[in-house]
């Protein structure tokens, strides 16, 4: 048995063991530097001021007072305010200024609203192209969602790209060079991202799952090996005395597991057949819920009335159990809440009311004022805002949902699935355990770890490929060097030949 799986595990090795080697040392890019995005403050930043005073009569709108909204928000779009409205019956773009049907962004506008973007965000340029694209290498995660896509490039060293949704003239993506040179190094083969692969998402998806269930099974396999050899035939400890085959058989075995963990929890980021999920108690969509017609109308209008105490750049949605609330945000960072009426600061006794009343599930639950990070609510490379209101459910699954205390919307729900995500997935892969998490320790921690892990993929690959190169070139001496096999000449044609002969 040891001997087969020797074999399988060197075979194996050959492919597989590369592509581990690969996921490691990109793995040290991604500790620095992920796939290009464009942050929530970045966009708001490149936004227009908003200027509600130019608002026309609601009753010109197409959108009925009685009609349900899911969601909306109000941006300066190419000088004019557009409001973009989710119902249960499709898509909205309302130009505020007239009440008519929003019509796409021309190439000129799109270039304003990239040229404004990057004199917000410090790119140091000007807007040499804007061009529409369905995909490319950096759109590839977003294309599907923002069409029409276009892409605006700069004049700045390296080409910083912008992606802008057509439609809705809102910027979806930055890739500035240096992203762009990292990801290569980084993102790409981590995620096995390339374009060809990656616009295909059910291809890729079971490209990711597979190859990271051989990473596993290949793993399993080594450490079997490796435990199976430790002590050789003479008694001694670790008795490979070749330098490659030694370093590979100490560094697996000690190494090995946090290899299969990193692995194994790399294979659960896809969530698998349906694995660590579980039905919620409650949902995002629960917790907004659905706003009428008529309250958008009036809360836009609260909004006109109160626009000139600053720089306003965005409105938006913001209910509560269906309760219409909306978030005025400035471009300093601040928000203002409000209601159908007037200003409407939260109040955690009216949040608890409210969702109690409307959602049977949040009955009795319990709701703490949240000043620190928590094992659920907490940042990672990045921070998180606080303090926060935490509300507890009394489910099986102990949900916990984290609302941000000014503006009543949802920041992050614990349920079952994210908690099992969160320990199996997050704490594994990405080693965000708490009291590690916190940089530098989590570089302290991580880099040595990663180094030996890295080496354990390089020598097991070397290994692989100089023996498994070895066996294919025996087989083809072997195949070379076979005795020829004597011609069997046939009889008939034989005594043919002779007749002639005789005749002759």
């Amino acid at each position: 048995m040891l001997k087969s799986l020797i074999i399988v595990h060197r075979y194996l090795g050959v492919g597989l063991g590369l592509l581990m080697t690969i996921w490691c040392l990109s793995g040290f890019v991604m500790m620095y530097q992920g796939f290009p995005e464009t942050t929530p403050d970045e966009r708001v930043a490149g936004l227009e001021r908003l200027d509600l005073s130019r608002v026309a009569d609601a009753s010109l709108w197409p959108l009925a007072d009685a009609d349900l909204v899911q969601s909306f928000e109000v941006e300066m779009v190419d000088g004019a305010p557009v409001a973009h409205v989710r119902t249960d019956d499709g898509r909205l773009l309302l130009s505020l200024d007239s009440g008519a049907t929003r019509a796409p962004l021309d190439a000129e506008a799109v270039g304003d609203v990239a040229q404004r973007f990057a004199d917000a965000n410090l790119i140091a340029g000007r807007v040499t192209s804007v061009e529409p694209i369905r995909l490319d290498q950096w759109s590839i995660s977003i294309w599907k969602r923002e069409a029409p896509l276009w892409r605006a490039t700069f004049d700045d060293p390296g080409a910083t790209f912008v992606y802008i949704n057509g439609e809705t003239g809102r910027v979806a993506q930055d890739a500035r060079p240096r992203e762009r040179l990292l990801s290569w190094f980084g993102a790409i083969p981590h995620w096995l991202y390339p374009t060809m692969l990656r616009e295909n998402q059910a291809a890729w998806y079971q490209v990711v799952i597979w190859s990271s269930l051989l990473g596993v099974f290949l793993t399993v396999t080594g450490l079997i090996v490796g435990f199976l050899q430790l002590r050789g035939a003479s008694g001694r400890w670790f008795p490979f005395r070749r330098p490659m085959w030694l370093w590979h058989h100490v560094l697996g075995v000690f190494v090995g597991v946090l290899l299969l963990t990193w692995t194994a929890s790399g294979l659960l980021t896809m969530q698998p057949w349906g694995l660590l999920e579980s039905r919620p108690t409650v949902t995002r969509a629960d917790l907004s819920g659905r706003m009428l017609g008529r309250d958008v109308k009036r809360m836009i209008d609260v909004a006109r009335v109160l626009s000139e105490m600053g720089d306003l750049v965005q409105v938006r949605s913001a209910p509560v159990a269906g309760e219409p609330f909306a978030v005025m945000r400035w471009r300093d960072g601040s928000q203002v809440r409000i209601g159908t009426e007037d200003v409407a600061p939260l109040l955690a006794n009216d949040l608890m009311t409210t969702l109690e009343a409307r959602l049977p599930a949040l009955r009795g639950a319990n709701l703490v004022h949240q000043e620190a990070e928590d094992a659920y609510y907490y940042g990672h490379k990045r921070d998180v805002a606080l303090p926060v209101f935490r509300i507890e459910l009394g489910d099986a699954d102990a949900t916990r949902i984290y609302v941000d205390p000014t503006t009543g919307e949802v920041r992050r729900i614990a349920d079952g699935t994210a908690k099992r995500y969160r320990w199996l997935e997050s704490a594994f892969h990405s080693f965000d355990w708490p009291g590690i998490r916190g940089r530098p320790v989590w570089d302290i921690v991580v880099l040595p770890l990663l180094v030996a892990v890295t080496l354990a993929c390089i020598t097991g690959t070397w290994l692989s490929f100089s023996r498994v190169g070895r066996d294919v070139v025996g087989v083809w001496a072997w195949w070379m060097s076979r005795p020829a096999k004597p011609r069997v000449r046939n009889r008939a044609a034989s005594r043919s030949g002779r007749k002639a002969r005789d005749s002759a």
